[in-house]
C-alpha cells in the first residue's frame, strides 16, 4: 500500500477501496459482524491519516461498525475532527456467498478460491465477473471529491474479489496469499476509464465489463 500510494498521480480524483483495520477475534459462536477494532486497530488507522500527505475527500463504509470505526479514525488522524462516514450496504454485501454457504455447505476461503479459478461447483454458479461487477459500479457512481483521496472502507472479501478480478489475484484453500488489514486497492479515473493499483502493480483498464 506505501509503494501503490507513492505512485499515484498528483491532481487526480483519488478513491482507496480497503480493508477495515485490526479487530478482535472471532468469538466461539463464529458471529463476527458485531466485532470492533482493537486499540492496536484504532492506533493504526488513526496512523493511516496521519501519514497521508493527501487531502481527504469522501468518507464511505460498510454499514459493519469496524469499518465505519476505521474510515473515522483514519480522519481524525487526518485532523479532521468530526468525520461524516456515509454507511453504503453494497460495500458489505457478497453476491453469491449466501447461497453457497447456506445451501451448499461450501466454506468462506473455498468460495474465493472458486471464484478466482472459475470453479462454479465451489460458487453455488457465481462468477467472479457477477460478484466484482457490482462493487466496481458502486465505487465509482458514489460523489467524489476533486483533488483528493476518498475512503470506502470494507472487508477483506471485497479486496479478493476485486484483486482477483483485476489483477489476477490466487488464494489458497486455507486462507493463503489472503488480504491484510487496512490493504486494499486505489483506484482514480472514471467508470469507464479507470487506473487501478494493488500490490506494486498498477493496471489501466478502458469500458471494464460494460
Amino acid at each position: 500500500m506505501v509503494s501503490d500510494a507513492a505512485s499515484l498521480p498528483q491532481n487526480e480524483n483519488l478513491r482507496v477501496y480497503m480493508r477495515h483495520s485490526i479487530r478482535f477475534d472471532n468469538p466461539p459462536d463464529g458471529d463476527y459482524g458485531p466485532l470492533l477494532l482493537t486499540p492496536e486497530g484504532i492506533e493504526i488507522a488513526n496512523r493511516i491519516g496521519r501519514d497521508l500527505d493527501i487531502p481527504i475527500g469522501n468518507l464511505y463504509s460498510s454499514c459493519v461498525k469496524r469499518c465505519v470505526q476505521t474510515a473515522t479514525e483514519i480522519a481524525k488522524g487526518a485532523g479532521i475532527t468530526e468525520p461524516v462516514v456515509e454507511e453504503v450496504p453494497e460495500l458489505g454485501h457478497i453476491v453469491g456467498f449466501d447461497h453457497a454457504s447456506k445451501d451448499l455447505g461450501i466454506g468462506w476461503y473455498q468460495f474465493f478460491y472458486g471464484l478466482e479459478r472459475g470453479d462454479m461447483s465451489l460458487t453455488g454458479g457465481t462468477t467472479i465477473e457477477e460478484a466484482s461487477l457490482p462493487i466496481i459500479d458502486r465505487i465509482f457512481s458514489l460523489p467524489s471529491k476533486e483533488g483528493a483521496l476518498d475512503i470506502m472502507c470494507s472487508h477483506d472479501s471485497h479486496i479478493v474479489i476485486l484483486a482477483g478480478m483485476l489483477f489476477d489475484l490466487k488464494t489458497g484453500l486455507k486462507g493463503e496469499n489472503w488480504v491484510g488489514y487496512t490493504e486494499g486497492l486505489f483506484f482514480y479515473g472514471d467508470r469507464d476509464d479507470f487506473t487501478a493499483f494493488f500490490r506494486g502493480h498498477k493496471k489501466r483498464f478502458k469500458n471494464f465489463m460494460m
